[in-house]
């Protein structure tokens, strides 16, 4: 959280400008801001920082920048909210080690009801547990069968005593035996199967997953924001041939995110920008370009002809809203997401009669935008962004 207190903190001072009016500018209000400039709260949707960002002049490397520190902010707070309930049944309700929950939630929620959404907790408890249970319990498993086996016959069936001490081998020995052909049977089974694997991997006109990076031990088996390696290199690698614009540096941050949800979606997987197996495996398999789209040059020609009415503000409102990258999508704290040129919300694409798929085709956003603009004939449906805009364009006009 710190981290996005601190570039929130700098874009700030950059502007000379109080809290208030830059709130005012936001679309927030000041205390709200107050608290995530300072580090005690974090907004459930990046919307409200990317407004703050844009109206601190924050450039496009700064606002991916911005994105991926709340992006981790957001994943610390559910973490710590996930916490709280634990914490709360091991000091008891209203015992004096208690009142420490109490700050967690209030700060978090206050003008922000969706932010505790709770989502992405599951992958990572299974992703780390997963590994963990298998290394401790099979070894110790095995070892404790073993000599189970082998001491639970004896006292069923005993053999006649030939004197004091003497020894009973055979009840012992034969359940050993049988126990130890067990092994050597599973053994040869397993062997079997990974020599067939080997010979019809390296038969096989598929190749071997070895030859794959990410479907390898030696990656994840989910690849997510925040991490930067080998893997997340050979995912922008993967992505970039399927016609995404991005950097190709290792960094699994917002673009990557970004081109990985639009991938997933035009690939009929779930959009989660998550990268499982089943997307791995599409994108090794991918042979098209479905991460081709138009440029920033031919978004701001589209829009000016479609937008006759006011077309430089309207170009002013799409840049705002997702730098003119018809392939942008953000995510909302209810689970829902914003589309393309014009940032159009799930709900607002139901009430068009629109897809997520349509969304991402950039003439069908600007159209769609411009009917939403003809409803009222003014730029409400972007309050925020129109706001900024109005604001950038009395700046340059006083100086």
């Amino acid at each position: 959280m710190e981290e996005l207190a601190e570039l929130l903190r700098e874009l700030k001072g950059r502007t000379n400008r109080s809290y208030a009016a830059l709130a005012a500018r936001s679309g927030v209000s000041g205390s709200a801001l107050h608290r995530y400039c300072s580090g005690t709260s974090v907004p459930g949707d990046y919307e409200v920082i990317g407004r703050f960002g844009k109206v601190c002049g924050a450039g496009s490397e700064e606002l991916l920048e911005l994105h991926r520190r709340w992006v981790l902010a957001d994943a610390e707070r559910k973490r710590a909210v996930s916490r709280a309930p634990a914490a709360v049944s091991a000091t008891g309700s209203g015992g004096p080690g208690s009142p420490a929950t109490p700050d967690v939630s209030g700060d978090e929620t206050e003008g922000e009801p969706d932010g505790e959404t709770g989502v992405g907790t599951g992958p990572d408890v299974e992703a780390e547990a997963g590994p963990d249970v298998e290394a401790e319990a099979g070894p110790d498993a095995e070892a404790e069968a073993v000599p189970g086996a082998a001491a639970e016959p004896g006292p069923l069936c005993p053999a006649p005593a030939q004197g004091p001490g003497a020894a009973v081998p055979p009840p012992h020995r034969r359940p050993l035996i049988a126990v130890l052909a067990l092994a050597v049977v599973a053994a040869a089974g397993v062997a079997a199967a990974l020599l067939g694997k080997v010979f019809t991997s390296s038969g096989g006109s598929g190749g071997s997953s070895d030859d794959r990076l990410l479907l390898s031990s030696r990656c994840p088996v989910v690849v997510s924001m925040g991490q930067s390696d080998a893997c997340v290199h050979e995912l922008q690698s993967l992505l970039a041939r399927a016609g995404g614009k991005l950097d190709i540096d290792g960094a699994f941050g917002p673009v990557t995110q970004m081109r990985v949800v639009v991938f997933q979606l035009r690939s009929g997987l779930t959009p989660n920008g998550s990268v499982d197996e089943r997307t791995k495996r599409a994108l090794y398999e991918n042979a098209g370009k479905p991460l081709g789209t138009w440029t920033p040059e031919r978004v701001t020609r589209r829009i000016r002809e479609v937008f006759t009415e006011d077309p430089e503000r309207a170009v002013g409102i799409a840049d705002c809203a997702s730098l003119l990258d018809p392939l942008y999508t953000l995510p909302n704290s209810n689970a829902t997401r914003n589309w393309g040129v014009f940032q159009l919300y799930d709900g607002t694409l139901r009430k068009l009669g629109g897809t997520r798929e349509q969304a991402l085709d950039p003439d069908w956003n600007i159209r769609a935008a411009h009917r939403l603009w003809a409803l009222t004939h003014d730029f409400s449906a972007w309050q925020a962004c129109d706001r900024a805009y109005r604001a950038g364009s009395k700046g340059g006009k006083g100086s």
